[in-house]
């Protein structure tokens, strides 16, 4: 802002320029600017400060060439800023050049998401159902003869699990009302039924006795449960029989051995069984023929094998225990075997040496 004085003589220098009858000389004219151009800068507002300058003033357009969609909004102090609607380029637009040039990368993305999903269809709605057994040609003839009986639902017959060559069935009646066990072997078969309530509380049993020898049989056991899928989940177990015995072998070597043993030992063939194993070995018991006595016999595979039998009758009293010592190596092995009335067990003891020193 100009002084007192200056202001003075600004009034006096305007009104002789701008008076009806005023003239200025040259050097009066020239003050009468500077004095006019001094007011302004002094009263003019700060520009206002921002992170960059302002941008110049852009040159002056005449009006016959500016674009009619074109404007110009001013901001600030002598800031221009020119908006043009008609040379944008729309958002979609953009996108779709960008979609454009990464299709590979858009594709790619397209069927990983595809194998995705057929993956997790596939692991949630996959059947879960156990894969059919395999069957020689002629258990396929023995199923075919099942089937064509017509005693079960069409289609609901499948072989589940088989035991020595016997071959257990799971099959439905009565419109699956019923579920069925069916073991077979050449022309015998045993079926057995029941409800699906009872067979997923108590089970169905079927047992079919497979000939082996005259004097021998092998009986095959099944027991079946349903899960709560519905599906036969089957515990089977086998072992064999002889018509003049009570006794049962594990196998046909088993029951082979019985009889040898009988004829070493002079045990009742029909008394011998196996009451345990020492890892492949079968320790037995039997009844001696000519004495009656109790006897608990090592492996038997052996002419004369290690063997100790009790001097008296064996349900003399309630409970009686047979010990049986083996040295093999150096080492001694006790077997105790405790019977009677009580529960019966086989108790194995390695490295035995005292009834103070013995180690399992």
């Amino acid at each position: 802002m100009l002084d007192a004085d200056e202001s003075v003589e600004l009034r006096a220098l305007q009104a002789r320029a701008y008076g009806r009858a005023g003239a200025l000389n040259e050097a009066e004219a020239a003050r009468l600017r500077e004095l006019e151009a001094g007011k302004l800068r002094r009263t003019e507002p700060p520009a206002p400060r921002g992170p960059e300058p302002a941008a110049p003033a852009p040159p002056h357009i005449e009006p016959a060439h500016i674009e009619p969609a074109a404007s110009t909004v001013v901001e600030g102090a002598g800031t221009a800023v020119s908006e043009d609607r008609t040379t944008g380029a729309p958002h979609g637009d953009s996108a779709l050049a960008a979609l454009r040039r990464h299709w590979r990368f858009a594709v790619a993305i397209t069927a990983a998401f595809i194998v995705v999903g057929l993956v997790l269809g596939w692991l949630i709605f996959a059947d879960r159902g156990p894969a059919p057994m395999q069957l020689t040609a002629q258990q396929e003839e023995w199923q075919s003869a099942i089937i064509a009986s017509g005693d079960f639902d069409p289609g609901s017959v499948r072989a589940v699990a088989q035991e020595e060559g016997v071959v257990i069935w799971f099959a439905t009646k009565n419109e699956r009302a019923d579920v069925c066990l069916v073991l077979g072997h050449e022309d015998a078969t045993a079926p057995a039924c029941t409800t699906r309530e009872q067979a997923t509380i108590q089970g169905v049993n079927a047992t079919l006795a497979k000939p082996v020898s005259e004097a021998q049989t092998y009986d095959i056991q099944a027991q079946m449960y349903l899960t709560q899928d519905g599906e036969p989940a089957v515990i089977t177990r086998s072992y064999i029989t002889s018509s003049q015995s009570t006794s049962m072998f594990a196998s046909e070597a088993e029951a082979e051995a019985a009889t040898t043993l009988a004829a070493q030992t002079g045990l009742d063939r029909r008394t011998i069984l196996v009451v345990g194993y020492d890892d492949e070995v079968p320790i037995w018991t039997g009844t001696d023929t000519s004495t009656q006595r109790y006897c608990l016999v090592y492996d038997g595979s052996m002419p004369d094998p290690p063997m100790v039998c009790d001097d008296s009758l064996m349900l003399a009293d309630a409970d009686r225990t047979l010990v049986l010592d083996v040295a093999d190596d150096g080492e001694t092995t006790r077997y105790e075997y405790q019977f009677g009335y009580g529960q019966q067990y086989l108790t194995v003891t390695r490295g035995w040496e005292s009834d103070d020193a013995a180690g399992e």
